[in-house]
């Protein structure tokens, strides 16, 4: 069910956002937001079940207000915080974020490879996660892990594809036990 109310939230707002020309803006206020609201220290104090609700809302506000966002994503987490929601803003970014990527026709991808790679290297694999995704457009991270011994893993919004040497290793060890040597 959270998923889905995070998801409404999120159309709503971007929705919005598409009207008043603000998709990218809100969606990085956001971010901020979430990250805020994750802080350990802070997070009881607008969560905590152990206070009131008035004093919880009261507190987010006041986040708010010091982050700084414009007043509709303000407007959204202090709705959040008014229905006991506020722990669905995470959800909401998220969502926030695959709506926005689609309507902006992106994809996001996560390059996994044991060594750091070289220009080149990266911006072959992005091109191959762009034809993968068929999106115009790919926001890239990468990762180095060690634990890889060679090759790459490519996430392409979720598909994973794992040209590894460790897979390839298994894979042969699983070949290799299934027939018999």
């Amino acid at each position: 069910m959270s998923g889905r109310l995070a998801r409404r939230y999120a159309k709503a707002l971007l929705d919005l956002a598409r009207a008043r020309g603000a998709l990218q803006d809100w969606g990085e206020e956001l971010g901020r937001a979430v990250a805020a609201f994750d802080e350990p220290r802070l997070r009881p104090l607008c969560l905590s079940p152990a206070l009131e609700r008035t004093t919880r809302v009261k507190n987010t506000k006041q986040v708010v207000a010091a982050l700084g966002v414009s007043s509709m994503v303000g407007n959204l987490i202090a709705i959040l915080a008014e229905r006991d929601r506020l722990a669905l803003l995470t959800d909401v970014s998220r969502w926030y974020d695959v709506l926005l990527d689609d309507e902006l026709g992106r994809a996001r991808v996560t390059i996994r490879s044991a060594t750091p790679l070289g220009p080149s290297q990266r911006n072959e694999i992005i091109e191959v996660a762009r034809r993968l995704s068929g999106r115009r457009e790919v926001l890239a991270v990468t990762e180095v892990d060690p634990d890889l011994l060679g090759g790459v893993v490519l996430d392409v919004g979720g598909t994973v594809y794992d040209g590894s040497l460790k897979a390839q290793l298994i894979r042969l060890s699983k070949e290799m036990a299934a027939g018999g040597a």
